[in-house]
């Protein structure tokens, strides 16, 4: 387990390149994907240090791909749960009396999932498995790698207070919390990755549609090592309770989260925490007690949905990104894993157009490729959370008593609770959610006419070269070596022909128009070249395809040229135009309204802070 270190204080910077405003998971991606490409930023944190609460516990496929990508996916599972400890989810009535467990969701854990990617060598897969680590673990541990990278500044107790564009430049008042003084930073560019109250959202005038729905928790999060009353039922990452409470292992060890529903109107000064602990652990039955070791923290909280209608200022200098621009119920684990792909796609672009290789198409694109994954995720959790309030809705209105009988009508609520969560049990195995992004329409895409994509599902992940679409992960034929192992941390093309003409002649023209471009020759790989679709694939720092073609195809140098301004961002017919998705607003209002007995009017406002 990491420790906080104590980075020497030093005086602020008062003009850098990139100002990043929040130290959660999302602020801290974006300062070390920015220091990977060799960007110089300040990062700001209004808190004294990181968060002590639990909040996420997993990093998904998508998100340890992306880790990978940094250097940093081995040190993380070093922090979070054993490889070999399963993810698996129970539905239960409760741990006590005549309580029973009534299915389970059976989760590989990482090394098991490791067999299996590597069986199942076709593109389907992920890179990485999932990873269990508690966010408030998963800061401490990157904040210490922050502190010790030369080209991040971090000053922590330091708040923004105030954000200006002018001529080309922003310009952000800060607040210094152990003096109260106040100062401005110049940047050229400003990524606000500060929460679901966000400043940076606000003072840029960055609408918010949706806000908190009509549900409160009661949270405790504690330490205990009675494991064999907490392992009643078998080991588990969560149990869900049919009366709405729900436990997390957070370590496997001595370290727990439980939730239980309360009143919107609750005084989390009435909560006592250890009669909360037995009342989630209970169930449907009676209290059910343990050795708490130690009480670490308790709140009440409220879930929200919200997605913001920009995640760009006018002006194009300031960018939004995690809770800043999207929030949503915690069930899918959506929420820090599709902030982590926020931070590392802006974060890379950012770094290109710093360096001269990008354009203006490239930061318009990252508004237009990443704001319609998150209001599908936001649904997505929702759909995941109405699963649960199924079959607990029925539980409670049956009542304890018959529950908790032997009766008809209990054998009957119970089948049909396993069916419901047998039949709906994408939650934390949406592979196509988490890994199938298709980044079309985009500015930096071109579009390639005549081809049919497969079918995207939820559940699955379609191996796809088409441009716009995430690389499929392929071993090589020594068995051990991914093909993502071979790309550059910059633009790479991947070249499996024979003679290697076109990648020879995209290398050059890279090389002569300062467009960073590795080239990786692979003639004799068989069968990632079949599931790659293409003799000739050109892939972005996100693993994301940026154009494709047959070896057989011949190419003046304009016309390879002028696919480089394109994925460059440096397309010669002009700067993107702003336009979204029609209709996504009202999409994703009819969502928020589902959540919404009442059918109240979904309001511009989100309460959560981070």
């Amino acid at each position: 387990m990491v420790t906080q270190a104590t980075q020497l204080i030093m005086p602020m910077a008062s003009s850098v390149p990139v100002l990043i405003a929040g130290g959660g998971p999302v602020g801290l991606v974006a300062a070390y994907t920015l220091a990977h490409h060799g960007i110089r930023c300040v990062l700001i944190e209004r808190n004294e240090t990181t968060t002590k609460w639990p909040k996420m516990d997993i990093t998904n496929v998508r998100s340890m791909e992306i880790l990978r990508g940094l250097g940093l996916a081995d040190e993380l599972r070093e922090q979070g749960v054993g490889q070999d400890f399963s993810f698996d989810v129970i539905i239960s009535t409760g741990l006590g009396g005549k309580c029973e467990d009534i299915t389970r969701w059976k989760l590989q854990s990482p090394n098991e999932w490791r067999k299996i990617i590597k069986q199942q060598n076709d593109g389907s897969m992920p890179r990485e498995p999932y990873q269990r680590c508690s966010q408030a673990i998963f800061e401490a541990w990157l904040k210490v790698k922050i502190e010790a990278n030369e080209l991040i500044e971090s000053h922590w107790s330091t708040k923004l207070v105030d954000v200006q564009e002018e001529a080309g430049k922003v310009f952000a008042t800060v607040q210094e919390g152990a003096t109260g003084s106040t100062r401005t930073i110049e940047a050229q560019y400003l990524i606000g990755c500060d929460g679901g109250g966000s400043i940076t959202r606000k003072k840029m005038g960055l609408g918010l549609t949706g806000g908190p729905l009509p549900l409160a928790m009661g949270l405790v999060h504690f330490k205990s090592r009675d494991l064999t009353r907490l392992h009643k039922q078998g080991q588990f990452w969560h149990i869900f309770f049919t009366h709405g409470g729900v436990i997390i292992s957070q370590d496997e060890i001595d370290t727990w989260t439980v939730h239980l529903p309360v009143p919107l109107d609750f005084d989390i000064k009435t909560l006592d925490p250890e009669k909360h602990i037995f009342q989630v652990l209970g169930g449907q039955g009676d209290s059910y007690e343990i050795d708490v070791d130690e009480i670490l923290v308790s709140s009440s909280w409220r879930p929200n949905n919200a997605i913001a209608d920009r995640y760009r200022s006018d002006g194009g200098r300031v960018f939004i990104a995690g809770d800043a621009c999207h929030q949503n119920i915690p069930t899918g684990g959506y929420g820090m894993n599709t902030g982590l792909a926020d931070a590392y796609d802006i974060s890379w672009k950012l770094a290109m157009v710093l360096k001269g290789a990008g354009g203006e198409d490239l930061l318009e694109s990252y508004e237009v490729e990443r704001r319609p994954v998150a209001i599908r995720n936001v649904q997505r959790a929702a759909e995941h959370m109405s699963v649960h309030q199924g079959y607990a809705q029925k539980a409670m209105e049956a009542g304890s008593e018959v529950m908790l009988s032997n009766s008809e009508e209990a054998q009957a609520i119970k089948a049909l609770t396993k069916e419901h969560v047998e039949t709906n049990d994408g939650e934390n195995k949406d592979h196509g959610i988490e890994l199938d992004y298709r980044l079309r329409p985009s500015p930096v895409i071109p579009v390639e006419v005549g081809v049919k994509e497969p079918e995207w599902t939820r559940q699955a992940y379609a191996p796809s070269t088409i441009p716009g679409s995430r690389a499929p992960h392929v071993f090589l034929k020594d068995g051990s070596t991914s093909i993502f192992d071979l790309l550059s941390k910059d633009y790479t093309v991947v070249d499996f022909s024979q003679e290697g003409s076109i990648s020879l002649q995209l290398e050059k023209l890279a090389r002569q128009g300062g467009f960073p471009l590795a080239r990786v020759h692979l003639p004799n790989e068989e069968h990632v070249r079949k599931v790659w679709e293409r003799d000739v694939v050109l892939v972005r720092p996100d693993y994301y395809v940026g154009w494709r073609s047959d070896s057989k195809e011949n190419y003046d140098d304009q016309q390879l040229d002028d696919v480089l301004s394109k994925v460059f961002g440096k397309d010669s017919s002009g700067k993107a135009k702003r336009e979204h998705i029609n209709g996504d607003h009202i999409v994703f209002a009819g969502a928020q309204r589902s959540f919404n007995q009442d059918e109240e009017k979904v309001e511009k406002l989100a309460e959560f802070q981070r």
